[in-house]
């Protein structure tokens, strides 16, 4: 449940979405990367295995062409760890920094931390505690339309005509 609103409230509504009108048929699609994670309690480390998921968003992103990267990062502490708002702020920046090394401008990243009051349950009903997660979204002059018809883009939703 936790999970859900965290994705809710986080990337879905920041996802960018490209809207044209043509011949009257309204033509929306989403275009982003994103990833999820869970750390060891404690860790304020982005693991190796996380850098190269987010470098290879990167690689995504910068198909992109003629737009600007926006980072969207989500960084959670659960509340059994020692100082979980405190670590959830750690994991934030370790974030922020890793994507601005990548390439993304520092004004473009916007962060958001939370306490992780339960863990979230996956798909296979194990338990997750979806510490960190990183959204990569373009930034548009005049729109993203452009995006859902270019052929090095993958959209992440299809479009709706």
């Amino acid at each position: 449940m936790e999970r859900k609103r965290f994705l809710r409230r986080g990337t879905r509504s920041l996802v960018a979405l490209c809207f044209a009108v043509s011949a009257g048929n309204a033509i929306a699609c989403t275009v982003s990367e994103d990833m999820t994670s869970s750390l060891l309690l404690n860790s304020t480390e982005i693991p190796n295995s996380e850098r190269i998921k987010i470098a290879d968003m990167m690689l995504a992103a910068k198909q992109w062409l003629n737009v600007e990267i926006r980072g969207i990062v989500y960084a959670g502490g659960y509340i059994k760890e020692r100082s979980p708002k405190e670590i959830a702020a750690e994991r934030a920046a370790n974030l922020k920094s890793y994507l601005v090394q990548l390439g993304v401008k520092e004004k473009n990243v916007w962060v958001d931390t939370r306490i992780i009051k339960e863990p979230d349950v996956d798909d296979k009903e194990n338990a997750a505690l979806d510490q960190i997660s990183v959204t990569l979204v373009p930034i548009c002059d005049g729109g993203c339309a452009r995006l859902c018809d270019d052929p090095r883009v993958t959209p992440t939703s299809k479009a709706i005509k």
